[in-house]
């Protein structure tokens, strides 16, 4: 299906284009709107969606935050996800396309069609800030023997 370009369409993509990392919606929203205070953030997130659809741009889906974040590469790659600043960052790992191969068969049935694979961390910026007020190591939450964080 041949979509129309907007003009929306085209600032928000520029937006998700010339950001540095991988902006949630409302980053692209707050960075338009600074300029553009005519445009709803229904448009931004409609239009966010359309792009990531027709692979103009593309979509980070973190289960960590449960926020979607967006991409100006287009190539399959991984992505690194702090669990401290919630900050997502590009891995340099070559994707490989026989991971899929080497889950199946699937017993149930479902079939894999690609993957999507997100390791979480802690980034510079956050290990360099507890370097420097010493708490370097140490858990922000407490967490059980179970793995649940209280």
């Amino acid at each position: 299906m041949d979509r129309r370009n907007t003009v929306q369409k085209e600032l928000i993509y520029d937006a998700v284009m010339s950001y540095s990392g991988h902006p949630s919606a409302e980053d692209v929203y707050r960075e338009i709107s600074s300029r553009h205070s005519t445009i709803s953030k229904a448009t931004v997130y409609r239009n966010l969606s359309l792009l990531a659809e027709d692979g103009k741009i593309g979509r980070v889906e973190s289960f960590a935050n449960s926020e979607t974040h967006y991409d100006h590469r287009t190539d399959k790659h991984y992505h690194g996800y702090c669990r401290k600043c919630g900050k997502i960052v590009d891995i340099d790992l070559s994707y490989d396309n026989r991971l899929a191969e080497k889950a199946l068969p699937m017993e149930d049935g479902f079939s894999i069609t690609s993957h999507e694979l997100i390791f979480e961390g802690i980034c510079k910026e956050c290990r360099e800030k507890e370097k420097k007020n010493g708490t370097e190591g140490i858990k922000n939450r407490e967490e059980s023997s179970d793995g649940i964080c209280r």
